[in-house]
């Protein structure tokens, strides 16, 4: 039986895809961050010492928060990952380590692909950057997993709420121009796995893109949603300068999955379906 350790499995898609794999039938140790602290070196070596795969879920998320805590996003974002690759290959572990579509700066008027050249806007952003080169450049076998605009059950994010947001009537200003792929943890879970458990996925080694195709925004996300839980609209929609923030967003996110579907792996469903099946698994609609 493949032993699988997940890192970072307090988070959203770390929880989703330690539950997934344990019903598919794979040994999972499912480490949080007092569990295992993927800065510290030692106890990433600890954490890995029997797996046969490891995924590095673990990171510093909060966007604004690491514009002044610099340290703490690029230990978590860029020196864990090192941690995570180093000891992976020296132990013949095979490795995965999560990213974000917000290395790039979001200037393309098309989606990006793993090849295009990333030029981060944020701390967050490029300590994330700072994560991918320093895992690759330890560990060249490992694989880059990009994902964007994660959302599901018990997650903190806004994205996340939305459905509770809408429900309780709050008075929510979304954005109505940055592009977007609204992505459930669910299915990027299910993608993930199947990455891990095929032939295929075995072999893939360098970047790849993960989300859930189409293209909308986060305020016609949300006006879908409120008509799927039968609430009116009352949202208002307002150009990404609105929004202040201590961070910088990109304006486009959109994601061309060339990777996956190139080695046959890619299963991800359209936003809109993913929204569809976080609502009949999750709340219930």
């Amino acid at each position: 039986m493949s032993s699988v350790v997940v890192l970072g499995a307090g988070g959203l898609l770390g929880r989703h895809l330690s539950e997934l794999l344990r019903a598919r039938g794979f040994e999972v140790s499912a480490l949080d961050r007092a569990a295992c602290d993927v800065g510290d070196g030692a106890a990433v070596a600890r954490a890995i010492s029997l797996a046969s795969t490891v995924v590095n879920c673990a990171a510093f998320t909060n966007v604004d928060a690491a514009e002044s805590q610099v340290d703490a996003a690029w230990r978590a974002n860029a020196l864990g990952p090192e941690h995570v690759g180093r000891i992976a290959a020296a132990r013949g572990v095979r490795a995965i380590h999560i990213s974000t579509d917000f290395v790039f700066d979001g200037a393309k008027a098309t989606p990006y692909d793993e090849l295009d050249r990333p030029n981060p806007l944020s701390v967050y952003a490029r300590s994330k950057l700072g994560g991918e080169e320093l895992f690759l450049r330890a560990n060249p076998q490992g694989l880059v997993v990009r994902v964007q605009g994660l959302y599901g059950e018990g997650g903190a994010n806004f994205a996340s709420k939305l459905h509770e947001l809408l429900r309780a009537k709050k008075p929510l200003k979304l954005d109505a121009e940055r592009k977007v792929q609204p992505t459930w943890a669910g299915a990027a879970a299910a993608q993930l796995a199947r990455i891990i458990d095929s032939e295929s996925g075995s072999h893939a080694a360098g970047i790849a893109h993960l989300s859930c195709t189409g293209a909308t925004t986060w305020a016609a996300y949300t006006r879908r949603l409120s008509e799927k839980l039968g609430l009116p609209f009352t949202s208002e929609e307002v150009p990404t300068s609105a929004l202040v923030a201590p961070a910088a967003r990109p304006p486009n996110c959109l994601f061309e999955h060339r990777m996956l579907r190139l080695r046959g792996l890619f299963t991800m469903p359209s936003w809109e379906a993913a929204q569809d099946s976080f609502l009949q698994a999750v709340v219930g609609e």
